[in-house]
């Protein structure tokens, strides 16, 4: 009784939190940072038509029911929640926002002794590391004054590190978990996540901040952050060729890459800051 609004994460808390605001009837919030069902099934995590399915699905209904409105990260996840039964006019779109230390912006240096392309992400099989080492080996005659930083640990990472023998790759160094990535973004040329599974990552939205040209993939909301052509290059999930084509094309297209990276730090300045993020989420508190 001491709060004027809740907020939930998850659907666990959106859960608890709707059984104990039938007492209280304040207004409720839930933003889901993934479609957890839907997820758990395209990667066999979860049995079509199982028990656990009916399960989980009924709690992110019944989340969804108790909640005055969604705040949603990207528009992305329209669809799976009207599924679900969400109605479009309680969904509210809020694009995620991070504080970013200036000193770590690129700076204007002169040319580096390398380019240097890294990817940030968890060592696992939706992350698509694998497709990335593979459009490396198709480009190979472009790489010789190219470094690529695999940033991140997992479960995948012995397999990774075969395939790289196995490819011949010498360029690409594994630097596992790090606490700096900001640093390392700083010194980047190209930010590549090759992901085949994704809702809004951060480590996209902190290369954007660091001024980095970026290629991801078509998934979930990374095109509403990487606009095609303009912020970075965007390419279809587990697409090898697509993706070796779109290093290829920022490995030797300097003026591309250097407009790609001023217009990736400008839409972060102006749309993904944790500031913005704030005025926009009390706005809708505040209509409630």
């Amino acid at each position: 009784e001491k709060y004027d609004i809740f907020h939930a994460q998850d659907i666990f808390t959106a859960n608890i939190l709707g059984r104990f605001n039938a007492n209280y009837n304040k207004p409720l919030f839930f933003t889901p940072h993934g479609m957890f069902t839907f997820n758990r099934l395209e990667f066999n995590l979860m049995e079509k038509g199982s028990i656990e399915e009916t399960y989980y699905k009924e709690l992110e209904r019944k989340a969804i029911e108790f909640a005055s409105q969604l705040i949603i990260l990207s528009d992305s996840f329209r669809d799976s929640l009207t599924e679900l039964g969400a109605k479009h006019e309680k969904m509210t779109t809020v694009i995620t926002g991070i504080n970013y230390r200036e000193k770590y912006y690129k700076k204007k240096l002169g040319p580096q002794e390398k380019l240097v392309i890294t990817c940030v992400a968890r060592l696992g099989p939706r992350k698509g590391h694998n497709y990335l080492l593979s459009a490396l080996s198709h480009i190979r005659q472009y790489t010789n004054n190219v470094e690529v930083l695999i940033v991140g640990d997992g479960e995948m990472r012995e397999t990774l590190e075969k395939q790289v023998h196995s490819l011949d790759l010498p360029m690409v160094n594994f630097l596992g978990s790090r606490d700096d990535v900001p640093y390392i973004l700083s010194k980047t040329d190209i930010f590549v996540l090759p992901t085949i599974n994704d809702s809004l990552p951060i480590a996209i939205i902190e290369a954007m901040h660091s001024g980095t040209a970026i290629i991801s993939t078509n998934c979930g909301g990374i095109p509403e952050l990487v606009k095609h052509g303009k912020t970075g290059i965007i390419v279809e999930p587990e697409d090898t060729e697509e993706l070796a084509q779109a290093l290829r094309f920022f490995i030797v297209n300097k003026q591309a890459r250097d407009k790609a990276s001023t217009n990736a730090f400008n839409f972060a300045k102006t749309h993904l800051t944790t500031d913005g993020m704030i005025r926009k989420i009390e706005s809708i508190y505040n209509k409630f």
